[in-house]
C-alpha cells in the first residue's frame, strides 16, 4: 500500500509515471479503506493471532481480506493522459473494462453492474457496513449479480491511483471473527467458485497484462 501510495505521490509531482502493479499478499492482510478506523473496524489482537497483517489503503472502501490467493492490481498515470476519458466515474470505468476483459479470457462471464435509482436504495438497505465485498454497489464489477472484484480510485490534481482486489479464493470463515461489527455473509462469489478449479498467481497477472493492454492500447515493460 505504501508504494502504491508513493507512486501516486510522485506521479502526482508531475512525474510522466505510468505504472501498472499486479501482486498478491504473504502473510495475508487485511486492508481498511483510507476513511476507516482500525479501532473501529478490527480487534487487532485476534487478527495478529491468526496470521493477519492490517494496513490501511490509500483509496476508498471497505475492509478486504486479502488471503495468499487474492490478487490485487494497481495503475498510476497522469489524469490527463488522452487514453482515459474525463472524470472519475467514466475513468474508474474504462480502467475497470480491462479487469473485465482479463476475467472473460479466462473463461469467467464478467460485467459491470448497472443499477437504477430504486435498486441503488435496496442496495444501500443491505448492505452490510464496513466490508467491500458485502454486495455490488454500482460500476462494480460482477458474476451473475454478485461481486468478484473491489475497486478504487485516487484522483488527485495530476494523477489517479486505481486499486482493486479480484476474490480469487474463500478465505476460512474464522478471519470474520475478527469484525467488531456484526458479519452475516458476502453476496460475492470467487473465481475458484466460478471456474470450479484452483487458479494460480500467474494465470490472473498474464490475463490481466492482456486486459491492460488491450483496453488501454499500450506495451508493458
Amino acid at each position: 500500500m505504501q508504494r502504491d501510495l508513493s507512486l501516486f505521490q510522485k506521479c502526482e509531482a508531475k512525474d510522466d509515471l505510468y505504472v501498472i502493479c499486479i501482486y498478491s499478499f504473504y502473510p495475508p492482510c487485511i486492508s481498511l479503506g483510507y476513511s476507516q478506523k482500525e479501532e473501529k473496524e478490527i480487534d487487532m489482537q485476534k487478527a495478529k493471532s491468526l496470521g493477519w497483517e492490517v494496513v490501511k489503503r490509500p483509496t476508498g472502501g471497505g475492509i478486504v481480506f486479502h488471503n495468499t490467493a487474492e490478487i490485487t492490481y494497481s495503475l498510476i498515470m497522469p489524469a490527463e493522459n488522452p487514453i482515459l476519458p474525463k472524470g472519475l466515474i467514466s475513468s474508474y470505468l474504462f480502467i475497470s473494462e480491462a479487469v473485465v476483459i482479463a476475467l472473460k479470457s479466462i473463461g469467467i462471464k464478467a460485467d459491470i453492474k448497472q443499477q437504477t435509482p430504486d435498486h441503488r436504495q435496496q442496495i444501500t438497505n443491505r448492505r452490510q457496513p464496513g466490508l467491500c465485498f458485502s454486495y455490488p454497489a454500482e460500476h462494480e464489477i460482477v458474476v451473475e449479480g454478485k461481486k468478484v472484484v473491489g475497486s478504487a480510485q485516487k484522483r488527485g490534481k495530476n494523477a489517479i491511483l486505481q486499486q482493486g482486489s479480484i476474490f480469487v479464493r474463500k478465505s476460512d470463515e474464522r478471519i470474520f471473527s475478527v469484525l467488531k461489527r456484526p458479519f452475516k455473509r458476502y453476496n460475492a462469489i470467487s473465481v475458484e467458485e466460478v471456474l470450479g478449479r484452483e487458479v494460480v498467481f500467474d494465470e490472473i497477472k498474464y490475463a490481466l497484462t492482456q486486459g491492460f493492454k488491450e483496453r488501454l492500447g499500450i506495451s508493458l515493460k
